[in-house]
């Protein structure tokens, strides 16, 4: 359980996925979840470069591999398929983990 103002453990996640029963995941290229990273981040985060903490593969977050789940998506490395970014939808709004994401550099429009 989560006290009032605080963010759910990844362990409480998991627990709610297993509850739950997560249904059948789908897999694509990260670029597919344009529309669930635009309610995390305030600009186009698939131009962002991201760096793999697993294997230090820097790509476009939009080249990052795609596991669509019921309760949000798991965007994997395509070089080792580390698990980079994970990101739950709840009740309560969404829940983000970047923590195999070695850098996280958003890339202006203006950038080459």
């Amino acid at each position: 359980m989560t006290r009032p103002g605080s963010c759910p453990s990844p362990t409480s996640a998991s627990a709610t996925a297993s509850t739950i029963g997560v249904g059948p995941q789908t897999k694509t290229l990260g670029a597919a979840a344009g529309g669930l990273l635009r309610e995390v981040f305030a600009f186009d985060a698939t131009a962002a470069r991201i760096t793999c903490a697993a294997c230090a593969s820097t790509v476009p977050m939009g080249e990052l591999r795609l596991y669509a789940i019921e309760l949000g998506a798991i965007l994997r490395c395509p070089s080792c398929d580390e698990a980079v970014v994970r990101i739950g939808r709840t009740p309560r709004g969404l829940w983000l983990d970047l923590r195999r994401a070695a850098t996280f550099i958003a890339v202006s429009a203006e950038a080459p």
